[in-house]
This record gives C-alpha cells, structure tokens and sequence, in this order.
C-alpha cells in the first residue's frame, strides 16, 4: 500500500495527467476518510446498544430477585455495566484507529490531522478506562458497605432461631451468586487484557521481521499474567532497534543528499561548457539562477526532511535526468530555452521527490507515534493487570470459602434425604414386619423339615459313595495288578526280541560271509575259465601240430591237457552247486528276519494298545475319584451354610423385635424434622432457580462480549498484517537505492 502511494507522488507527469492523478489521491484520501468515520459511527452504534441491552437484563433480573436481596443485587448489576461498559469503549476504540490508519495508508498522502484524532481517541479511552477502574472500586466499597448494613439490621432484625437461620443461608447463597458472577466477569477482562498484550506482540514482531510467516507465527494464545513484564521489555527492546534502523536510514540519507548535491552540480559544469563551446558567448544568467534555486531548495529541503531515508523510484528516475542532460548536450542546439527547460524539469522532479520523501517521513513519524502509545497502553494494561490479579486473588479466596459453604449444605442436605428416605422405608419396613416375621417362622419351621429330609438324603449319598468308592478301589487294584502283568510280558518281549536282533546280526554276518565266498568262487570260476580258453587254444594248436607230424609225445600232452580240463570243469560244476546252496540258505534266512519283525512290530502294537487302555482307565478312575470327593466336600459346606442361614435368621429375628421398639420412638422425631427439612429443600429450590436465570443471563452477555472481541481481533490482525506490508516495502527500497543510484553515476560520469 505505502509503495503503490509514494510512486503516484514521486512520478508525477506534466500538465493535465498530474492534476488527474492528484485529483484520484484527494477523492481516495476523502473516501477512506468517509469509511473511517463509517466505521466509528457504526462501532459507537453496536456499543450504545449492547449497554442498553445489558441495561434492559439487569432490570429485569432485579425484578426477578428477592426484596432481601435488593439493595446487593443493584449493587453487582451496577458493577456489571461498569465493567461491561469499560470493555466496549475499548473495543470500540481500537477500530476507530485501526480505521483511521487504513484510511492515511490508502490515500498515499499522508493527513498529519487524522493520526493525532486516533491517539487522542485512544487516549480518552484509556482515561475513561480509569475512570471505569475508580468507579469499580467505588461500588465494590458501596457494595461491602451495603452487605455490612444489610447483615447488621437482618442480625438486629431477627429473633427466634429458626428464622435468623433460614435469613443467613438466602444471605450466603446471594453472596455466592454474585461472587461467581464477579469472578465470570473478571476473568472474562483478564482474558481480553491478555488478547490485547498478544496483538501488541504481534504487531511488533511482524514489524521487525518485515514478512508475512512472522505475522502468521504470532501466538494467539493468552499469556499469563507473570509474562507480562517480560513482553513489555521485549517491546521496549524492539522499540530501541527500531530507533537504530531509523538513526542508520538517516545517515544513509544524508549521504544520498551529498552525493545528489554532486550530481546536481556536475551536470551544471556540463552545460555551462556546452554553451562555451557552441555559441562561443556565454549566455544569459538563467540557467545558472535556476540551478542556484535548485541548490537552495535542495538545501531547504533538506534541512526538512533531515533524517529520513528517500525511496527507491526516486533514485530509479535519476537516470532519466542524467539522460536528459546527455541529450540536451548532445543536441547542440544554440539556443538556451531547451537547456533552462532540462534545469527546471531536473528541479521540478528534484522538488517532487522531496516531497514523496516528506510524505514517507511523515508516516514513519505516525508509525513511530503509535508504537509510543501503544507502550503506554501495555504499561496501563499491565498495571491494571497487576490490580485485576490480586483482585481475582481475594475473589477466588472467598469464592473458595462460599463453595465450602455451600459444599456443607449441601452435605446438610443430602444427610437429611437420606435420613428421611430412610424413615420412609423404615416405616414401610414396620408395617410389614409383622408378616415378614411369621412368613420367616413358617420359612425356619419348613427350612428345618427340609434339612432333616436332605440330611438324611445326604448320608445315603454318603454310603453310596462309600461303596462306590470301594468298587473303585477294587478295580484300581486289579487295573494295577493288570498293568503289572502287561510290564512283565513287555519285557519278556523285549527279552525275546534281544535275542532275535541277535540272530539277525549273525545270520547277516553269514551271508556277507556266503557273499564273500561267492565273489572268491566266482573269480576261481573265471580264472578257470581263462585256463580252459588257453587249454583249448594249446589243444588247438598240438591237433595243428598234430596234422602236420605225427608224434607220441603229442597226443601224451593232448591226453594230459584233456584230463586236467575234465577236472577243472568237475570242479566248476561242484563250485555251482555250492553257489547255489548258500544262495537257497541266505534267501531262507532273510524271509525269517523278515517274518520276525512283522511279528515284533504286531506283539509291540498290541503291547502299546494295551498300554493306553490301562492308562485310560487309571485316568477315568482318579476322575471319578476326584468328582466323589468333591460332591462330597460339596455337601459337607451346604450342610455347614443351612446350619448357619438357621443360626443368623434367629439372630435377626431377635435383632429386628430389638430394633422395632427403637425405631417407633424414632419416627415421630423424624417426621417432625421431614416437616421442617421439606420447607427449607423447597426454599432452596426456589433460590437455586434464581441463580440459574442469572447465570443463564451472564452467559447470554459474555457471547455478545466474545463476539464484539472477535471483530477487534479481526481489524487488528488486518491492520497488522498491513504494517507487515509495508515494512516490507521500506526495507525493498533501502535495498534498492544503493544500486539504482551508482548506475546513475556511471551514466553521467560516461557521458
């Protein structure tokens, strides 16, 4: 907003478009102006007719109370619109300025009038605060008076007992309701002092961080009342770094004025050259007076403005001067009207930019104002703060002692219900007794037969059981004895199977034996073979010898080869046979391995069966063991319980004749205090439905209160918000001067 306004005053044009643009900022000036008035007209409206409205209940809760309680009842209802009214007045006046500030920041020029109405307006509020605070101590003092006075002539007043008791409770239940109401309202300012503390937080630290997320990062909770000397020194701080950027733009100003100074005077030296040269006779003194004028507004105007930091269109249209003056020299034009008419429009945007940087200085003036004051609120409202502790302190401590009142009395209360709810029953009870007490006699008389009938039931449980247990014993034994015979034949199976595994082991070792001589006859065989092959081979060759000479020798070796190969082949025939047999044995062998196991696995099988019937049976058995001796257990203890139920009820039946006699003298004292108790719950009622009327009205007022809150919650956060925006602003053009004005430099130092 601010750098949307000091760009329409800083860059204005000549001739009609200006008086356009000044015309639209003089109708946004009075437009803004008319909504802030608007807007207070319509505040001040809402806060008139909420105190009627507020006037209007207590009216009518004063017509609701009791005579007793009149003159206490103004009082709290007079303290109400005090309180209310001191809360209204503040929340009216913080839109009214909110709306004033709009309106300046709006417009882009700046009205010193309005800012001083908002501080005056705040500063009223602030006096009528105080004069609200005087008033509430000043009712508090009436209203202690008024409830000595009203005590003391109700303690002269009074005279029997019963109803100086019945006066002190409607006095102490009065107390309480407007303690409580008190204690709401107080709390209700507290919290809104608190709400207040934080949007001044708020609104500085979106001021120091120049950015938006500071302004979303602002707490909205309230803080506590320890923390509030702590947040007025962090405003106090905050204040002070703001003097410092203030001291340091100001500084950075008055070099930007020297180095203008410079510029100013170095585009003189250009021109004055320029006409040397063109003209070869110098001119006349115009050009040189303006320029002169030029310095002395410059210098006026910054003894004006002194200390306060120009914006960055200002420098960014230095350059355009620069150029102006580049092309007026470039030009060579011999006559002097178009170098005076580049001098007066140098001074002429010179003048303008100052008075854009008066407007800028005169709305830092106005922040600066504002923070000023709103210190001095923060160290109002922290006093009062302090006041509203301790008195929220001595509240809570009587609030504390009435609730205990009230706390016992309705222990009082509740003690006598009970008392009379048990007179109730006990009448009921005796009229009753008479009956219960022979249905009771019938009830022992029939209780008895039945306990002979079950005891004697009971002992022939008994000697069943007994038998039965026998029978189980007996069988238990032969189930032992069983068990014991099958472990026997369990070992002697195991015996048995020993000694078949060791058969088993030496039938194996004999057919690996048998195998073995197998394999050695059956290498003989092949070996013999061989011989045989290589016999035959011999015998081949002699009948080739043979045939080709005749001899004896010959056919004596063919003889000899011819008997040893009819042994050799007798020989193989009887290793064979042998083969043979011990092949028949091992195959005899392994079928009765085999049909040893089939039968040692069905005797084991068999075994295991049994095993498990025997432990089923066990199992059964102790179960049924178990189940007698618990049924047995079971009617021992019933038969205990029906012996005592006999014992207790003769018991009772004397106690309740004892207690009869005493309860008859009782209940004619207690209704005579029913009577008495029932006119004092109904009185009670009746005050307790007075207090729900004005607590309900309380209520109806602290919403109004909260929503009117709400609304000043709502301005403040936009007129923060719009501080953000132009801090921002301030700070983007500090930036930008530095650079904005050494490119200038450098343009009119090149040309």
């Amino acid at each position: 907003m601010l750098k949307g306004g000091i760009a329409k005053a800083a860059l204005p044009r000549m001739g009609a478009p200006e008086r356009a643009k000044l015309s639209t900022n003089s109708s946004q000036s009075t437009y803004s102006s008319n909504i802030g008035m608007k807007t207070s007209r319509s505040s001040s409206t809402i806060a008139s007719d909420l105190r009627l409205s507020k006037i209007k209940r207590a009216s009518s809760d004063d017509a609701l109370a009791k005579p007793v309680q009149g003159s206490w009842a103004s009082v709290s209802r007079i303290k109400k619109t005090v309180t209310t009214g001191a809360i209204s007045e503040l929340s009216d006046n913080r839109p009214r300025s909110a709306s004033s500030l709009q309106s300046t920041k709006k417009s882009g020029i700046p009205a010193p009038r309005e800012i001083p109405q908002s501080i005056s307006r705040e500063r009223v509020s602030l006096r009528d605060q105080q004069k609200s605070s005087t008033a509430k101590k000043m009712v508090t003092s009436a209203s202690t008076s008024s409830l000595s006075m009203l005590s003391k002539h109700s303690r002269g007043s009074v005279k029997t007992k019963a109803e100086s008791v019945a006066f002190d409770k409607t006095l102490l239940e009065s107390q309480v309701r407007e303690l409580l109401a008190e204690a709401k309202t107080k709390e209700f300012e507290i919290s809104k002092l608190r709400m207040e503390l934080q949007r001044h937080k708020g609104k500085d630290s979106s001021s120091e961080a120049g950015t938006p997320e500071g302004n979303s990062e602002i707490e909205r909770t309230p803080a506590p009342p320890g923390d509030i000397q702590v947040l007025v020194g962090e405003l106090r701080e905050k204040n002070g770094r703001f003097q410092r950027e203030l001291a340091t733009l100001r500084e950075e100003n008055q070099a930007l004025k020297q180095k203008l100074i410079t510029l100013e005077s170095s585009t003189t030296l250009l021109t004055s050259s320029s006409k040397h040269s063109v003209n070869g006779v110098f001119p006349d003194n115009t050009t040189s007076d303006a320029v002169n004028g030029s310095h002395l507004k410059t210098s006026a105007s910054f003894g004006d403005t002194k200390g306060f930091p120009l914006h960055s269109s200002e420098f960014e249209k230095i350059p355009s001067c620069s150029d102006s003056v580049s092309s007026s020299i470039k030009s060579v034009v011999p006559s002097g009207a178009v170098k005076e008419l580049s001098v007066e429009s140098l001074t002429e945007r010179i003048q303008k930019m100052e008075e854009s940087h008066h407007s800028t200085a005169e709305e830092l003036q106005a922040t600066l104002q504002e923070l000023a004051d709103q210190q001095q609120v923060v160290q109002e409202l922290t006093a009062e703060n302090e006041r509203l502790v301790e008195e929220k302190g001595l509240l809570q401590t009587s609030l504390q002692q009435q609730r205990e009142r009230v706390e016992l009395l309705v222990q009082q209360n509740e003690s006598l219900l009970q008392r009379l709810r048990e007179q109730a029953q006990c009448n009921e009870a005796d009229a009753s007794r008479a009956s219960r007490i022979a249905e009771l006699e019938q009830r022992l008389a029939e209780q008895v037969e039945s306990s002979r009938f079950e005891r004697e039931k009971l002992v022939d449980i008994q000697q069943q059981l007994t038998g039965s247990l026998r029978a189980l014993e007996m069988e238990n034994q032969e189930a032992q004895i069983a068990v014991k015979s099958l472990k026997e034949e369990v070992e002697l199976l195991q015996v048995h199977l020993e000694g078949e595994k060791v058969a088993k082991d030496s039938a194996v070792r004999k057919t690996e034996e048998q195998r073995l001589a197998t394999e050695a006859l059956s290498a003989e065989s092949a070996s013999l073979k061989a011989q045989v092959e290589g016999e035959r081979q011999k015998i081949a060759e002699l009948k080739a010898v043979q045939s080709a000479s005749d001899n004896t020798e010959l056919q004596s070796l063919l003889k000899a080869a011819h008997e040893d190969r009819d042994k050799l082949e007798l020989s193989c025939m009887e290793l064979r046979q042998e083969l043979q047999q011990v092949e028949a044995d091992r195959q005899q062998l392994l079928e009765r391995v085999e049909k040893q196991e089939q039968d040692h696995k069905a005797n084991m099988l068999a075994l295991e069966e049994k095993n498990r019937d025997a432990e089923n049976q066990i199992k059964d058995l102790k179960e049924t063991i178990f189940e007698l001796e618990d049924q047995v257990e079971q009617q021992r203890a019933v038969r205990l319980h029906t012996n005592q139920t006999i014992l207790d009820l003769e018991n009772q039946i004397k106690r309740l004749e004892e207690n009869k006699a005493e309860l008859e003298k009782q209940i004619k004292a207690m209704n005579k205090q029913m009577k008495d108790e029932t006119e004092e719950w109904r009185r009670f009622q009746a005050d307790l439905q007075t207090a729900v009327v004005v607590a309900n009205d309380i209520k109806v007022e602290a919403q109004e209160e909260l929503r009117t809150l709400r609304r000043c919650l709502q301005e403040e956060q936009e007129h923060s918000a719009r501080l953000a925006s132009e801090l921002e602003q301030i700070q983007g053009a500090r930036i930008t001067t530095g650079p904005a004005f050494e490119a200038s430099k450098t343009a009119v130092e090149g040309r």
